[in-house]
């Protein structure tokens, strides 16, 4: 009778101790959360090293005036990061928005907003040639993730590159 019952606990370890090692290989492992990425210093970098206008200052009543006139709609996103390097003087030959959204829809919204500003600088929104050329031929958005950029700048392709290397 004792062989019995040792031989029935026996077979009853291995059972449990097959089915535990069973469900380790079903459970999901926790993916890293990536670390966000710091717009306000990749965009100073640019400001000194690529001549971009400074940051503007959307928390004034000017610098929101000059985002909403240049992005409408921008300033009625929720976004976890924007930063405006928008010139006040149409003459302007450089431009950079960098934008954290929240999620995709948020991303679609920002380029179209992006796209809306590059149409209206070719469509009459500047008229000088140097900077026709500029918008026409130099201004690319980018999207990476949450992540949006416009760039403006005749080393646009540096600084797309640049750009895409902070979530490589």
């Amino acid at each position: 009778m004792m062989k019995k019952i040792v031989t029935l606990a026996m077979a009853a370890i291995m059972a449990i101790s097959l089915v535990a090692c069973g469900n380790t290989a079903s459970q999901p492992t926790a993916t890293p959360t990536p670390e966000p990425v710091d717009l306000a210093a990749f965009g100073e970098k640019y400001v000194t090293e690529q001549l971009m206008p400074p940051l503007l200052d959307t928390n004034e009543d000017m610098g929101k005036q000059i985002l909403d006139a240049s992005y409408a709609g921008l300033s009625d996103l929720d976004l976890e990061q924007c930063l405006a390097y928008v010139s006040m003087m149409s003459i302007n030959n450089t431009e950079m928005v960098l934008v954290q959204a929240k999620n995709a829809d948020d991303v679609a919204k920002v380029k179209e907003i992006f796209q809306a500003r590059i149409d209206n600088m070719l469509n009459g929104g500047t008229f000088y040639p140097e900077t026709i050329e500029i918008w026409q031929n130099n201004a690319e958005i980018v999207e990476n993730g949450n992540y949006v950029a416009l760039v403006v700048s005749t080393d646009k392709d540096a600084i797309v590159e640049a750009f895409n290397g902070l979530f490589a």
